[in-house]
């Protein structure tokens, strides 16, 4: 019969903690607080792997059926919270003053929390672009096992990749006679152009210039109409203003617009947690460069690096899923959205009539 420690290795675990400061004889009372904090989040990034990882298998195949979504859903929203808990996490950290980081953060270099290998792996198996990184080098802090590993490790589809395919192959958005991209952008134009005969008449009412307000709705207009452009959503693309194929982009869309016909409740669900997802990740992020900021300021990370300064650019530009979060700039009012011809709209309820 199994017993408790047993089971949890506590032996291994509560005896895994090695304070440099003691080694150095200048034992300093909060280091215990900072390896037991970063413990714990290593644990948690395996945790969240592990998770990430079953989603991209369940998705990662010819036909996803609906169930499986909903598995994603519950184990992608486990992660949204497992990662809430680690922003959180920092406040523990933060009970410890600069004053008392002071007393042995020189025994930790060249150390550093952009060491961590599980964190790499984990931005990459969500799907960061390496284009995107601030730094390109950063793999070379890593020992050489351990560059073995992340780039073993992450061989396979991304939780990006496997979300693109996934939306690509999306049912419903067309037949014969219908198309939703071609609906949708009549309703968009004819939107407009009440925005447009709306303007005019308050100008005309005021005596003032509607120009300016015009060419806004032009701009807007513009935007709009590049999503169902081919050639124009391929500039975007080379650019690198949009990461996701048309195909999937659109049918984000599509789900976002009829997200209340049954069959698309649980597939928007799981793209609103994905978008949670990116900025969960984000806020950790954040997190991580408010508490650098107090404990060093301005100072050169323990690794190397520009540690406040880097932080904070990996924060604003290493978003992985922007493509979905920016969808909400195409969305229209319910009053415009054009109705879905009955051959769809049928399909898209779990019971189609009453007998």
């Amino acid at each position: 019969m199994i017993k408790y420690s047993d089971y949890l290795h506590l032996d291994t675990l509560l005896n895994a903690q090695h304070a440099e400061s003691e080694k150095h004889g200048a034992p300093a009372h909060d280091e215990l607080l900072f390896i037991i904090t970063h413990q714990t989040f290593e644990l948690w990034f395996k945790q969240v792997l592990f998770e990430v990882g079953s989603v991209i298998e369940e998705l990662n195949r010819p036909y996803v059926e609906e169930w499986r979504v909903g598995t994603c859903l519950s184990r992608i929203q486990r992660v949204n919270t497992i990662m809430e808990h680690l922003v959180n996490q920092f406040g523990l950290i933060e009970t410890m003053t600069p004053g008392d980081f002071m007393d042995f953060r020189a025994f930790l270099n060249p150390a550093s929390g952009f060491q961590s290998a599980q964190w790499r792996i984990l931005e990459r198996t969500l799907g960061l672009p390496e284009v995107k990184r601030v730094l390109k080098n950063y793999a070379e802090a890593l020992p050489p096992n351990e560059q073995e590993k992340l780039a073993d490790s992450t061989k396979g589809p991304t939780l990006f990749s496997v979300i693109e395919s996934w939306l690509e192959k999306m049912p419903f958005m067309e037949t014969e006679s219908y198309a939703f991209w071609e609906e949708y952008r009549k309703a968009v134009q004819a939107m407009l152009q009440n925005d447009r005969d709306e303007v005019i008449r308050l100008a005309e009412a005021d005596n003032n210039d509607p120009a300016d307000a015009l060419r806004q709705i032009d701009l807007n207009e513009s935007g709009f109409l590049s999503l169902f452009d081919s050639e124009q959503y391929n500039e975007l693309l080379e650019k690198g203003s949009r990461k996701m194929s048309q195909r999937a982009t659109i049918s984000a869309l599509f789900i976002s617009t009829y997200r209340d016909y049954p069959l698309l409740q649980v597939p928007y669900r799981l793209l609103d947690a994905v978008i949670e997802l990116d900025q969960r990740v984000s806020q950790w992020r954040f997190r991580h460069t408010m508490m650098v900021t107090r404990m060093i300021g301005m100072r050169i990370g323990t690794g190397g690096s520009s540690g406040h300064e880097y932080l904070m650019q990996t924060t604003l530009r290493q978003r992985i899923f922007d493509d979905l979060t920016s969808l909400s700039s195409f969305m229209i009012p319910r009053s415009a959205t054009p109705h879905l011809p009955t051959e769809i709209s049928s399909r898209l309820q779990f019971v189609n009539e009453f007998k």
